[in-house]
């Protein structure tokens, strides 16, 4: 097994370790769920672009990936619902199979991709192949993976947060809470 796919089994194998912990299921949201992603999304998305070659193919690739990403936030957003606790005022999120399936689609799939590289030689030939024709560099090819990626996270978290603004507040009237929504 190459260092890529181990990487990539080791970075999938983190990434659903997270999901399964912190996502499926229901989970407390508030200002550190909601900062944590956001800064991870900025740290990789500029650890990536700031030493890309700039060329137009290498940024129509990184906007595919940025574009098929934010269809998979969207699709992950809408798998799970944001819930407010009338008791406590505490809002929480609520996860479950299908947007566990999405993110194990996304991650096979990308396993997939690799072992193919890897194994598949007519595979790994026409996709050398389309690269060059195209002229997209490792570099593009990288930004399209890594950005996807920060796309669904960016789009899922944004999502949330929206959400999470717009849930109604308890307002305390007459010795009793009452939910009001925020317009």
């Amino acid at each position: 097994m190459t260092d890529a796919m181990l990487d990539a089994l080791f970075l999938a194998g983190i990434l659903i370790t997270i999901v399964l912990t912190t996502q499926v299921g229901r989970h407390r949201f508030g200002l550190l769920k909601l900062l944590m992603p956001l800064g991870l999304v900025a740290y990789f998305a500029y650890d990536m672009l700031h030493n890309m070659k700039t060329t137009q193919p290498n940024l129509t690739s990184a906007g595919v990936g940025i574009a098929i990403g934010a269809v998979i936030g969207v699709g992950l957003l809408y798998t799970m619902t944001v819930e407010n606790d009338t008791a406590t005022g505490k809002t929480y999120t609520r996860a479950g199979w299908s947007y566990l399936a999405i993110w194990l689609i996304v991650l096979v799939s990308r396993l997939t991709f690799i072992w193919s590289l890897e194994n598949i030689d007519s595979f790994r030939a026409d996709f050398g192949k389309w690269t060059v024709e195209q002229r997209i560099d490792p570099d593009g090819v990288a930004a399209f993976f890594v950005l996807m990626a920060m796309a669904m996270v960016l789009v899922r978290t944004v999502g949330v947060a929206i959400r999470w603004i717009r849930r109604p507040k308890p307002v305390a009237s007459a010795g009793r809470t009452k939910q009001t929504t925020a317009a």
